[in-house]
Formats: structure tokens, C-alpha cells, sequence
């Protein structure tokens, strides 16, 4: 019997588990899910069979490997750097892959052997990446078979907030998915993209004190700046003689502006181990970086030149209170998570919010057009959030794909063909998962 190995099971897991739980149900296939830790998950998937739950550390090779043997596909939803050593399980016993993560170096190094072995490494068939692929690609390709020629694109993504859910927090933001990950935002390389037919780069340092603000039918106005290196996206979606190519990241208007000022004084800096006192405050922490010698909160005041907006922002994380840091020892950027993860948190009440914009600027027949197509999505509950349905369903359905043989290309796949975004995108209009286009 066909099994499918899940190796992972945390918050972005829920509505993946759920999906692939049903389907195997109903197809005689079996589904095990492993990780070990399984408390969130049986915990968000009370009606489930808990016979599907497997402990296991994926550090134990041994048993890794035996996992692997038993599958027909192995989905993992661990941290990305550990992806490649399961891929390479898989490749070794010719196992389908499939992830909601980047493509890795290690998989474009494999690609031919994997292609070769008859093998589908399914990549990048979450949020984002993943659906912003799969609805870009429809609207370009539709305007390509047109006649149309496209001249500018650009595309945004962000994980937010309901604004009911808002609460007293002005920096409206909660995390939905990897606090990690949102500290760590837009380091390492500068943005690449193009702007007026020319390429811009704007390093870390400049990303967020530059964000720009975009409207988005359904929603309203957010900030926006620019992810990493967009131009490679010219050819992964078949783009040429470009004005505008961007994809960037949607954050709640303001919240850029008082997000650089962590930047800007080194908090988000990943490198230098501190080991600070055990009775250290947020406010004693935030002296360590700051300008000056005078009183802190005038100090702070002097540094954002009085921007109110900043110090509320800053004021309400605690930073001029003598509350104790929940971290003593670790990086500046692990030791700001700690402290964002205890203000941040969603209430059980809460709901978040996915928001997905792609501009699509194209000539038909000489005459200039815009398209704007949106995705405004709201979460059911604290557990079973919008991020997690995103991230989750299109993956979910990637496998059955696999499964009942209707990808018929092989090898280190993403879903900008229409043999994979077609059928992904219909089916996720089932669950409310639906574009809305403007044209101008």
C-alpha cells in the first residue's frame, strides 16, 4: 500500500495533515506523520486517527532512512536547511519529494539524476512561495496567448493580522508563522530588482526606511518593501524587456519605519553571541545600542528625531520599563525574537490575515493596461490560520498529483507549468482561496 510520510508537524502543518488524512482515508493509502514533538498537532487535529503520529528525531538517521523505504512520498515540513538531507534519502531510494520551501542548492546539483530516476522533487508549493507562483503564471500566461506584451510585474506577500484583532498593539503585527524568520527578514544579500527599465539594489540597511505603500482593493494600504533577488524571477517566468520587476513583502502601514530602527542600531544582527546579565532590562538593553549617555527615553526621542509613531511603537515593547529580558545569552536578532514572541503572540480569539497583490502592467493591440489580482484571506481561528491553509492545501494537493501519476514532467519541479498551477489553483478555490483581478 502507497504511504505518504509527513516529517513535520508544526503550525504551518494543520490544514496539510488534515487534507492528506482525508484523501488517504478514502483511497486506501496511508498517511504517518512524523516529529518529536507531535503535542501541537494532535492537539489542533483532535478528530483524527492518532495512530497516523509517529515520535521520531530526525537526526536519528537510522530511523530516517527507515521512513523513507516505507513511502511513495515524503513531505517535509522541517526548517529548510534540513531538507537536503531527507532529499538525498530520497533520491538514494527513489522516493518522491515534496516541500513548501525554496528550491535547494542541493537539489539543483541533483537535478539530472533525479530527472533521470523518474523522481518529482516538488518545491516551493506553499504561500510563498507557491501560490504566488501559481496565480502569477496564470495571469502571464493568459496575457501572453492573447497577443498581449507584458512590460512591468510586481508582486507582494504578507502574513498579518485581522484588524479587529489588532488589539492595543500599534505595530499591528502578531506572528502566524516562523518568528525566526520575520527577524531575520531581508538579510544576507541586497534586493535586486528593476525599477524604470534599470536595476536598483538596496541593501539591508535601506529596505525598510524605503518601503513604499500599496493599495490593495479588499484590504486597504500597507507598506512594501523588496525581497531579495528579484530578477532571477525574468526567467523562471519567462519575462523579457521588463520597465518593472519586484517582489517584495506587505507589512501594516508604519510598521517599516520603526522595524528599521532595530536595523539600523544592530538588533537584528545574527553573528556576535552576547552574554548579558540575568537582571538585564529591555530598557538596559536597548542603552547598550543607543547613541548618547543622557536619559534613555530623550536619547531614543533624539535618534528617531522625535517621531512619535517610532517611540509608541517602542515604548509599548517595553523598552523604557525595567521588565527583564526573556533571554540572557544568544545573538541580538535570537535574543529580539524572545522578546517579540512574548508581545506578538495570537490570542486564541485571533484571526490572522493573508494578503497576496500581483500588478501585472501590459500592452495589447498598443494600448497600455494595469491588472491588479488580490487575495485577501482571513484565518478561522488562532490554529487553523490562514497562513497554515495557504502553506498547507497547495502542497496537500501537489502530493495528490503525484500520486494519481498527473504530473507528467519529472525531475526538481516548481509549479509555474499548468500541468501542476491549473488543477492547484481550481481546487483551492473550494476553500475560499480565490483571486480578485482589476483591470484599468
Amino acid at each position: 500500500m502507497s504511504q505518504i510520510s509527513i516529517i513535520g508537524s508544526g503550525r504551518s502543518a494543520t490544514f496539510l495533515i488534515e487534507y492528506l488524512f482525508n484523501y488517504c482515508s478514502s483511497n486506501q493509502l496511508n498517511l504517518k506523520v512524523y516529529d518529536r514533538d507531535l503535542q501541537f498537532a494532535q492537539q489542533a487535529l483532535p478528530n483524527l486517527d492518532k495512530s497516523i503520529f509517529e515520535v521520531m528525531d530526525v537526526s536519528d538517521n537510522e530511523l530516517l532512512e527507515q521512513v523513507v523505504l516505507k513511502s511513495n512520498i515524503v513531505v517535509s515540513m522541517l526548517p529548510a536547511f534540513m531538507h537536503p538531507v531527507i532529499a538525498e534519502l530520497c533520491i538514494q531510494h527513489s522516493v518522491h519529494f515534496a516541500t513548501a520551501s525554496y528550491v535547494s542548492d542541493m537539489m539543483i546539483q541533483n537535478s539530472e539524476l533525479i530527472k533521470n530516476k523518474g523522481l518529482i522533487f516538488l518545491n516551493e508549493m506553499g504561500l510563498d512561495p507557491g501560490i504566488d507562483h501559481m496565480s502569477a503564471m496564470k495571469i502571464l500566461d493568459e496575457i501572453r496567448s492573447n497577443g498581449g506584451k507584458i512590460t512591468g510585474f510586481k508582486s507582494f506577500t504578507g502574513g498579518l493580522v485581522a484588524d479587529e484583532d489588532d488589539g492595543d498593539n500599534p505595530w499591528k503585527y502578531k506572528f502566524s508563522w516562523n518568528p525566526r524568520n520575520v527577524v531575520l527578514a531581508a538579510q544576507g544579500a541586497p534586493a535586486l530588482y528593476l525599477e524604470n527599465g534599470k536595476i536598483k539594489i538596496s541593501s539591508y540597511l535601506n529596505i525598510f526606511s524605503n518601503a513604499e505603500t500599496i493599495h490593495v482593493d479588499g484590504y486597504g494600504v500597507l507598506d512594501a518593501y523588496p525581497n531579495r533577488d528579484s530578477l532571477k524571477y525574468l526567467d523562471i517566468y519567462q519575462l523579457k524587456n521588463l520597465n518593472t520587476m519586484l517582489r517584495g513583502t506587505f507589512r501594516k502601514s508604519g510598521f517599516c519605519k520603526s522595524w528599521h530602527v532595530f536595523v539600523a542600531l544592530g538588533m537584528t544582527d545574527d553573528n556576535l553571541v552576547l552574554e548579558l546579565d540575568k537582571e538585564c532590562s529591555i530598557s538596559d538593553w536597548l542603552r547598550m545600542y543607543l547613541p548618547g549617555d543622557s536619559e534613555l527615553k530623550s536619547d531614543f526621542e533624539k535618534y528617531v528625531n522625535n517621531d512619535s509613531t517610532i517611540f509608541k511603537n517602542f515604548e509599548w515593547l517595553g523598552f523604557f520599563a525595567d521588565e527583564k529580558l526573556p533571554l540572557s545569552k544568544g545573538t541580538s536578532a535570537q535574543i529580539l525574537e524572545e522578546l517579540l514572541k512574548s508581545k506578538w503572540f495570537l490570542y486564541p480569539e485571533d484571526k490572522d490575515l493573508v494578503v497576496m497583490q500581483h500588478i501585472f502592467e501590459f500592452e495589447y493591440n498598443g494600448k497600455a493596461s494595469t491588472l491588479r489580482s488580490n487575495l485577501v484571506l482571513k484565518g478561522e481561528t488562532n490554529i487553523r490560520t490562514a497562513m497554515a491553509k495557504t502553506v498547507g492545501l497547495p502542497l496537500a494537493i501537489g502530493c495528490k498529483l503525484i500520486i494519481e501519476n498527473k504530473i507528467q514532467s519529472k525531475g526538481v519541479l516548481t509549479p509555474v507549468s499548468k500541468e501542476i498551477y491549473e488543477p492547484v489553483l481550481k481546487e483551492l478555490r473550494e476553500y475560499g482561496i480565490v483571486f480578485n483581478d482589476t483591470l484599468n
